[in-house]
C-alpha cells in the first residue's frame, strides 16, 4: 500500500520486518526486570527503566520466552510459506524448552501434554496471553489482503499450545495489526482494525465480543489499565498494548508507557515493540533507543535478517 503512495520514501519490506522484530527484543529487553510490578506502586521513572537493570536471576539486558518463541514462529512459517503445522510446531517447541527460559504456565502444561499424548492440549478453561505473544509472525507473513487465511492460521498456530477462544481472539487481533502496521496503518486505523478483527475472531470461534468493547473503550480513551498492572489475561494484554500504540510519539516513548503499565510488562512492552518498529529499519530502532547496545539478542542480528528477509519472501509473493 505505502510502495504505491510514497514509493521513494518506504523501506524494503525485509527491513521493516527486521526492524519490528528488534523492536520486540528490545521491549522485551527493557520490560523483563520489571515484569509483575504494579502500577500503582514498583514501577520506576523512565530514567531508570532504560538504565535496563539485571532482574533477579538473569544477566542484564536478555531476552525471555517472548522474543525466543517469535522467532520459533517466524522460522516455522518462512519454511512452509505462510503455512502452520501444529504438530511440527509442537515437536519443534518440546525440542527446544530446555533452551527456553521463562516459558508461560499454558505454554509449559501444552508441551508437556504434547510429549505425553502426542496431540495438542484441549482448552484449560484458563486463557492467557501466550498465544497474542508470539502472534506478529502471522501478520508478517501473510499480506492485509488476505485476512481470511491470516486468521486461519493464527487459530491454528494458538490453539497448537492455547486452545481457549479468548486466547485465539487476541492472537487473531496482534497478527491482523502487525499485517497492517507493515503497511503503514496510523494508530487510529489501527485501533479500528483491531476491534474488527477481534468481531470478526470471536464469531468464527464462537464466543463473547469483549475485547472488542475494550477496543472500542481504548480508542475512546475510557479503558483504565487495572492498578495491579496488565496480567495473563489475553484481552486486557492486547488492550494495553493498543493503548500504548495509539497516543506514542515515538517507539522509544511506546516502550517506556508499556512497562509503566506493571504487570507483564515484558511481553506488552515487546508487541509494542513490535508494531511501532514496523515502520523502522533496524538501524533506526537502534538510533531512537539509546540503550539499544545493552539489549542480548537471543540469536546474532545475521541470522534474525534471514529470518525476516524469508517472511517477507512469503508475503511479497502472496501478495501477488
Amino acid at each position: 500500500m505505502l510502495n504505491r503512495l510514497y514509493p521513494e520514501e518506504v523501506y524494503d519490506l525485509g527491513e521493516r520486518i527486521a526492524g519490528a522484530l528488534t523492536a520486540y527484543a528490545c521491549g522485551d529487553a527493557l520490560g523483563l526486570p520489571w515484569e509483575n510490578a504494579s502500577r500503582a506502586s514498583a514501577v520506576p521513572p523512565a530514567s531508570h527503566i532504560e538504565w535496563l537493570p539485571a532482574r533477579e536471576g538473569w544477566p542484564r539486558g536478555v531476552t525471555s520466552d517472548d522474543t525466543a518463541l517469535t522467532l520459533l514462529v517466524a522460522r516455522h512459517l518462512a519454511e512452509r510459506d505462510g503455512g502452520c503445522d501444529a504438530g511440527a510446531f509442537l515437536a519443534e517447541l518440546a525440542d527446544r524448552k530446555p533452551a527456553i527460559r521463562g516459558l508461560g504456565p499454558t505454554t509449559t502444561a501444552a508441551i508437556e501434554h504434547f510429549r505425553r499424548s502426542g496431540e495438542a492440549v484441549a482448552s484449560t478453561g484458563r486463557a492467557t496471553n501466550g498465544a497474542a505473544m508470539r502472534a506478529l509472525p502471522v501478520g508478517w507473513a501473510l499480506p492485509h489482503s488476505q485476512a481470511d487465511r491470516r486468521r486461519e492460521v493464527a487459530i491454528e498456530m494458538s490453539q497448537a499450545t492455547h486452545a481457549d477462544a479468548a486466547a485465539v481472539v487476541a492472537a487473531c487481533v496482534i497478527a491482523a495489526c502487525a499485517s497492517w502496521a507493515l503497511e503503514g496503518a496510523s494508530p487510529a486505523l489501527l485501533l479500528k482494525i483491531a476491534a474488527d478483527e477481534a468481531r470478526e475472531a470471536a464469531c468464527a470461534l464462537g464466543t463473547d465480543p469483549r475485547l472488542a468493547e475494550m477496543l472500542t473503550q481504548v480508542s475512546t480513551g475510557t479503558w483504565q489499565a487495572p492498578a495491579d498492572g496488565i496480567s495473563l489475561d489475553p484481552y486486557d494484554t492486547v488492550a494495553a498494548v493498543l493503548s500504548c500504540v495509539a497516543p506514542a510519539p515515538s517507539l522509544r516513548g511506546g516502550l517506556v508507557s508499556a512497562v509503566q503499565l506493571g504487570g507483564d510488562t515484558d511481553t506488552v512492552a515487546a508487541l509494542v515493540g513490535g508494531l511501532l518498529g514496523a515502520k523502522l529499519t533496524v538501524e533506526e530502532v537502534r538510533g531512537e533507543l539509546p540503550w539499544h547496545q545493552a539489549v542480548v539478542l537471543p540469536e546474532p542480528q545475521s541470522a534474525m535478517s534471514e529470518i525476516t528477509a524469508a517472511l517477507a519472501m512469503v508475503r511479497a509473493v502472496r501478495s501477488t
